[in-house]
Order: C-alpha cells, then structure tokens, then sequence
C-alpha cells in the first residue's frame, strides 16, 4: 500500500489532469503512475522521501501546463530504464513505443567509466531526441525544475555543481524553445544556490526600498490606465515580477543596487496588433522614451512577440512589454503550445532547432556538448528572409553565414547579397534585425577565401565538403588563386616567390612540395593569409608562449591590439596586416570598421588553453565608486589574495580607475565579484584600455 504522502501525490495529479483529459487518456496516465511506482518501490531520494514523488511532481508541472498523456507518461516513467530493472521493450509493450521513445530520450547514458564522456554523450543523445520529438526537451526541463527545487539535501558542492550546469545549460535551452516562464524560474534558483550571499543581499535591497517601489508602481499603473481609458483602448495592466530580469542584469553588472530599486516593470496585454501599435504612438507622445523595439514583426529567439519599452519617470524607470494575449501565452510557454502557437513563434523555435541539428551530426560527443556551450552563450544577432522567416547566427555572422543557414543551395551558389534592399559583398557582417535577400548564379561555386570571414559551423563544413568533393587539379588551381590573392596585401603575387620562400613555406607546414600546401589552402585545412604573413610580415617572427596561445598560428607574427587589451578566453578574432597577426577582441570597434572595408583580411582566432600562467595581461577596471585610502589597501590585498597583481590604482571625477595584471580572463570575473562584495556591488566595468587622467592622481605600486 502507498503510504499518505504518496496517495495524496497520485490524488493531487488526478485532479489536475481530470480537468483537461478524456476519461481514457487519465485512465492511461494513472496506469503509468502505478507502473511507475512499482518499478520504484522501496527507492528513497536523499531527502528520504519515497522517489515515486519526483516523478509525479514532474508530471504536475507539466500538467498545468496542459501537456498531452503521452507527455505525462513519459515524465511518469522518466527515470525508470536510467534507475531499475525495467526496459525500453518493457515500456515499449505496456504503453506504446512513442512514449518508450520519449523515456528513452531523458535517460542518461553510462556506458563508460568516463563521467565527462557520459554527461556529454547524454546531452549529446538529448538533443538528438529533441530533434524528433520536442517533448524530450519539455519533459527533461520539468525534470531539472523539480530537481532545483529539492536541492536542500544535497551537499553545497553539489548543490552548486548542479546549479551551475542548470544556468549554463538548461536557462538558454528553456528560452531556445521559448519556455521563458521556466527558464525564469531556473535561473531564479540557480542565483540562491550559486551565490547566496549575493542573492540575499539583492532580496534585502528589494525588501528594504518595497514600500517606495510599491508607491512608485501605483503611480505608473494609475498613468496607464488612465491613457488606455481616455483613448478607448481596451486591455489589462499586469504588474510584472521583474525580480529575476534584475537579479540577471545585476549579476552581470549592468546595474548597481540604486539603479535595481528603480526599476519597474508591466505587461500590457491589448487585443490586437494594431492597438498595441496605438498605444505605443500614445506612449511616444506623452513620455521620455529611452528605449524602444518591435519584436512583433521582429521576433526574439524562441518566438517572444511584443513591443518593448523603457520609459523615464520623475525617480523611476519602467520597462513595459505591449503584446496581445496569444504572443504573452507563447512568450511563456513557446515549443509548448506547438501548432497553436503563432506562426512567428514556431518560425523562431524552428530557426533554434536547425542550428542544433548542425550541433548533433559531428561524430565526437565532447565536440558536441563543446559546441553546444558555445552555441547557447554566444552573443546572437537575429535577421529575416523577404518573406519575415527568422535565422539566429552568431554576432559577426555575414551574408554567406546567412546563405548557408537558409539552404546549401543558397550558399553554393551566392555570388552576393541585399541587405535591406541594398546590394552588399557576401563578406558583409549581418546586425540583427536586418533583412538579407542571396543573390545567386548557378553557374558559381564556393570560393575558399571565405573561409577567413564565415563564422558559422554550418557554413564552414559545407563549404570544406564541396571544397573536397573537386578533383586534385582543380583543387590545386584553387589554391593557387586563393594564395596569389592572399600575397596582394603585401603588394606580392606567387611570381615573387623564390625557392627559398618555397622551402621556408613548406618546411612550415611539414610538406613535400608546392601542390600538397595548395591542396590544403584548397579544402580549407590551411588559410592563404597565414602563409603570405609567414612571408612578408614586416616585423621578427615571434616564437614566445603569446604566439603558441593561439591556434594554428606557429610560425606567424602575433600581436595583441592596444585598442582593445584582449586577455586570455577572451572571444578574439585576427586582422592580417603587413605588420602581422593582429589579435583584437571580438567585439571590438576597430576590428568591425575593418571587417566593413577589408573583411577578406579578417579570421577567426581560438585560444589553445583557457588557462596558463607562463604569461600575463594587463586589464583595465573603472569602479563606480571613489576609493579612499583605506579602502585602496583593501583593494589591493583582495587583488593579491587571488593571486592578481595591481599596477595602478587612480581616483578621477567620482570614479577609481584600477590597472591589474592577471593570467586569464576567469581571474577578471572572479576579482570583479570579489571588488563588488565588499563594497557593496557598486558597477565596476571592465575597460577597453586605460583612461588618460592627466591631473593629479593616487598612484599604487
């Protein structure tokens, strides 16, 4: 007999899914729980309670959100091939192969002694399933939100070792698929378990300014429904909890505690497209706009339809979001409500699950959960198709990204692109938002110079497949073209070439004669700016560890840029110039002004390592605060207690200005959030290069 705990568990599902199910379909799901709770008889959770209550917790989240029985089932069953004797087969014969498949998909891989290899096998086998049947995904997000919730009886290692691969993995694949409502309440434990004290010193700030914040938010609400009355415009006004959108700007450090208490946010849910339009009209006219984005003709990643606004009060800031019932129920829930959700919504969602299905045809299952990393933290830019079909790349993406996201037909054959209905190169960095038309030829293929500008591993492989696939004369000719065209940039061509450059070259690379280094520039394995910056950098070829830093560059001349100071894991990409091998960050203005006139000259960098201390690079922060001498010591001994050396510590107009040596970027993030701590989270931002202060300064050795 089921002990109270657990009757009272199976009651509480049977009047939730009773609401919404046929007679049969409960039928079904109450099967699968009493199967469920056989297979697990006598199996307690760390907790010590009975771990059938996992399961049918999974089930109640995904009830309430209306899911199908098949769905239920699986969350029901979804531990019981990973955890008892039953199988695949089992599931299979009782309840039918699509919800055996579901299971099956949820259930980790252990086939090696290798705990790395399996976790990233497991999501490695995830995605795999997602790409068949969403529901895998819905129900392994059910699955850790319970789990989130129960982490009390867990050691704080392991507490934080969970929480952090939930923040790293399961928020941005929850808002990949556009389940926000869930991806909010993720992160929102992920911030108690990572980092209590900063999570509590934010709720203390919240609780401490409520009475104001509340006096703040009447006050906007009554203005809004006041416009909403006097134009005829019907709607609700819902005040927002937006403790977990400044939770995340105030880990990132966008803001500081002042900035976070006066911060208010709605929604306003209205009828239609076109009064949500009006109403921002309205808006426009009778406040300080600081901010604003149409997101219905342009959705966010994961479908979020709305039009976005920050308007400045008197004290206060308010962020709203405008949009009708459907686009806010598909904001919360996304992949969900599959075919009811809008036609942007599932248009994004399918536009995500292409780039994952890139992720899953690599055979190296570290490779892949490598990638996926990648993938979901790396910054995105969203543009659209004439016809308003949304492509998420990656930020610095161009025109030939976009071709082959769209369809190898598109990318084989471009020969350039319309951006915004003006015709651009193909090496044209796309800006989200934007709308991209591919000029094509049938006549044309691929060319390997755009090796050094593509930034996508779609495009990438397509393009080194189709490069492969020419006989080795052709290749050869290819190479040589594209080798000719690299030596322009230094005023050369291949006629220059003495047989002493050849023998440098190829004694380089390891080859035998000129053909192989052709054949290899052919395919993609070797860039031909490389090879004319071999030759012709202007500079001594440096040999030390920054050089060996970065793959693939042995043997060229490397240098980091001053304008922007990159260090260690940074995201980087080089500028080949005559003075050779420029590393710039990512992100930086100069690198991006030279994308937009040179983009051939620009390639995309990687680190060896994240981490080496055979080498040292200087970071510039500006704290939000004027440090006193006392706290200046301060600084300095919480610096060197992580082993981070401090150059100069400067006070200028409000602000203290701090230069410190460091290995890798890790020790930046981990000093900032120690500065941050014990000064009571002012903003600290991380600097491009230092700051010229020419009056009188204090200066720290």
């Amino acid at each position: 007999m089921p002990g109270p705990m657990v009757s009272q568990a199976k009651q509480q599902l049977n009047v939730i899914i009773d609401a919404y199910l046929s007679v049969s379909e409960v039928e079904r799901v109450l099967e699968a729980c009493d199967y469920a709770d056989i297979a697990h008889d006598g199996i307690t959770r760390k907790s010590g309670e009975p771990y059938i209550l996992h399961p049918i917790a999974v089930s109640c989240i995904l009830a309430h959100m209306r899911l199908d029985a098949e769905t239920l089932m699986a969350a029901l069953l979804h531990d019981v091939i990973e955890d008892t004797e039953f199988t695949k087969q089992d599931i299979t014969e009782k309840f039918g192969l699509t919800v055996a498949e579901l299971v099956d998909g949820v259930t980790k891989l252990s086939h090696s002694s290798d705990k790395e290899y399996n976790k990233a096998a497991s999501f490695r086998k995830i995605l795999q399933a997602t790409l068949q049947d969403p529901r895998v995904i819905i129900i392994k997000l059910a699955d850790r939100y319970h789990n989130m919730t129960t982490l009390g009886a867990l050691r704080p290692d392991k507490r934080a070792r969970i929480a952090q691969e939930t923040f790293e993995i399961f928020v941005p694949m929850a808002r990949l698929v556009g389940m926000n409502e869930m991806a909010d309440n993720l992160e929102h434990l992920c911030y108690q378990n990572l980092d209590l004290d900063m999570y509590n010193n934010v709720q203390e700030a919240l609780l401490q300014t409520k009475p104001k914040r509340c006096e703040y938010q009447t006050k906007w609400e009554n203005n809004l429904t006041t416009l909403l009355e006097q134009h005829h415009i019907s709607g609700r006004i819902k005040k927002k909890n937006n403790n977990i959108e400044l939770l995340r700007h105030f880990v990132k450090n966008d803001i500081d505690l002042q900035e976070l208490t006066h911060s208010h946010a709605f929604e306003i849910i209205l009828q239609s497209i076109a009064d949500c339009d009006r109403l921002a009209d309205i808006l426009k006219e009778s406040f300080k706009v600081l901010n604003y984005a149409d997101h219905i003709r342009r959705p966010l990643p994961g479908g979020n339809q709305s039009l976005m606004m920050r308007l400045k009060g008197e004290k206060t800031i308010l962020s709203l979001t405008i949009q009708t019932e459907l686009m806010r129920k598909a904001a919360r829930f996304g992949v969900v409500l599959g075919e009811n959700a809008p036609q942007a919504c599932r248009s994004a969602i399918q536009a995500s699950m292409q780039n994952l299905n890139v992720l899953v045809d690599g055979e190296c299952a570290k490779t892949t959960f490598s990638e996926l990393l990648d993938y979901l933290h790396q910054e995105k830019i969203w543009v659209y198709t004439p016809h308003g079909h949304l492509h998420e790349l990656p930020q610095g993406a161009t025109a030939v990204d976009f071709a082959y996201s769209a369809s190898l037909f598109l990318g084989n054959h471009a020969v350039g692109a319309k951006i915004d209905g003006e015709t651009k190169p193909l090496s044209t960095p796309l800006l989200s938002g934007q709308v991209i038309e591919i000029i094509t030829d049938v006549l044309a293929t691929p060319n390997p110079d755009w090796l050094s500008f593509i930034n996508t591993q779609k495009a990438r492989r397509a393009l080194q497949n189709i490069l492969r696939d020419q006989d080795q004369d052709e290749q050869r000719l290819v190479g040589q073209q594209a080798l000719n065209r690299a030596l322009k940039l230094f005023n050369r061509s291949m006629s220059d070439l003495t047989l002493a450059d050849w023998e440098n070259v190829l004694n380089w690379r390891h080859l035998n004669d000129k053909e192989q280094l052709f054949e290899q520039i052919a395919v993609g394995d070797l860039l031909p700016q490389l090879v004319a910056n071999h030759l012709y950098a202007q500079d001594t070829i440096q040999t030390s560890n920054s050089a060996r830093l970065i793959l693939g560059t042995d043997g060229v001349d490397v240098k980091y840029a001053h304008c922007c100071n990159p260090v260690l894991g940074d995201p980087i990409q080089g500028h080949l110039s005559r003075r050779g091998l420029i590393v710039h960050r990512s992100r930086c203005h100069n690198l991006l002004h030279e994308q937009h006139l040179h983009p051939e000259n620009i390639m995309p960098l990687h680190w060896t390592t994240e981490d080496s201390e055979d080498i040292s690079f200087t970071a510039y922060l500006c704290l939000n605060m004027l440090l006193n001498d006392e706290q200046i010591s301060e600084l300095i001994y919480l610096c060197r207690k992580e082993k981070v050396g401090v150059e100069t510590v400067r006070a200028h107009e409000e602000k203290t200005y701090v230069n410190i040596v460091v290995h890798n970027r890790k020790q930046i993030a981990q000093i900032i959030r120690n500065l941050r701590m014990h000064f009571g989270f002012p903003r600290i931002s991380r600097l491009a290069q230092p700051i010229a202060i020419t009056e009188t300064a204090q200066v720290a050795s």
